[in-house]
């Protein structure tokens, strides 16, 4: 075995460790949003912690391992809603996808563009949600409905975006991958 497929293969092992490590992460949010009840209800809310997680390793590993974290997230979150219908998975996938994009091209990785970033998302998220399955189906109030109950369950979810920024960004540091030059 010569020096170079050795260490195709041992890149390929990190990685393949790092994104087990993304599943379980992405697991261990859908637990937490959809059925342990860890985290308080304030205001009639909880948080979503699906979308944040997501995002954020989509802001790690860019654009196609980001869209498929994101279809992996939408996908959990989409067995324990029975309207979405595959909602979630497309949005997250498209959602993180972009963020990947954005990240490489225009911004810098840090805790504020995240911030910003998830804030974006995570509005965006509950402005179609509310839009294509409360709003199109002729359901009055879908405005107030936003407002009051909506919009703070992303409030909720957006302070708890440092935590999951600190986590992915370990996972990060843990398994570095360095790349071979040819």
């Amino acid at each position: 075995m010569n020096r170079n497929s050795w260490s195709m293969s041992s890149v390929n092992r990190i990685r393949l460790k790092k994104y087990a490590v993304y599943a379980c992460v992405l697991l261990l949010a859908h637990i937490f949003q959809n059925s342990l009840r860890i985290f308080p209800e304030l205001f009639g809310v909880r948080p979503v912690l699906l979308i944040s997680a997501a995002v954020c390793i989509a802001m790690y590993e860019g654009e196609i391992a980001g869209a498929a974290a994101g279809l992996f997230a939408g996908a959990l979150w989409d067995t324990v809603t029975g309207t979405a219908d595959g909602y979630n998975a497309l949005f997250l996938a498209v959602s993180c996808a972009f963020c990947g994009v954005v990240l490489r091209v225009f911004l810098r990785n840090n805790i504020l563009t995240y911030i910003w970033i998830n804030s974006i998302v995570t509005v965006l998220y509950f402005a179609t949600y509310v839009f294509f399955f409360i709003t199109s189906r002729g359901i009055d109030g879908g405005i107030s409905l936003f407002l009051k109950y909506y919009l703070p369950m992303a409030v909720y979810s957006l302070v708890l975006t440092p935590f999951w920024y600190l986590i992915i960004r370990r996972v990060d540091r843990k398994f570095p991958i360095a790349y071979i030059e040819y």
